[in-house]
């Protein structure tokens, strides 16, 4: 969406969430970073090693 209709979207979505009795929360930007990188971490690594490419014990040559 553009910048500078996301106040606007704000305000729709937060009424909108008060009249379905849904929270709304908002936090800073650095937060939002910080939210999405710890849950891709948490998903994304899983328990593998993140330095371990498969990929490259596949197409390795010796």
């Amino acid at each position: 969406m553009a910048r500078p209709h996301l106040l606007a979207a704000s305000r729709l979505v937060r009424a909108h969430c008060a009249s379905i009795g849904m929270p709304y929360t908002e936090v800073s930007l650095a937060e939002s970073y910080r939210i999405v990188v710890a849950y891709l971490n948490r998903v994304g690594l899983g328990a593998r090693d993140p330095f371990d490419c498969p990929t490259f014990h596949t197409l390795r040559r010796v």
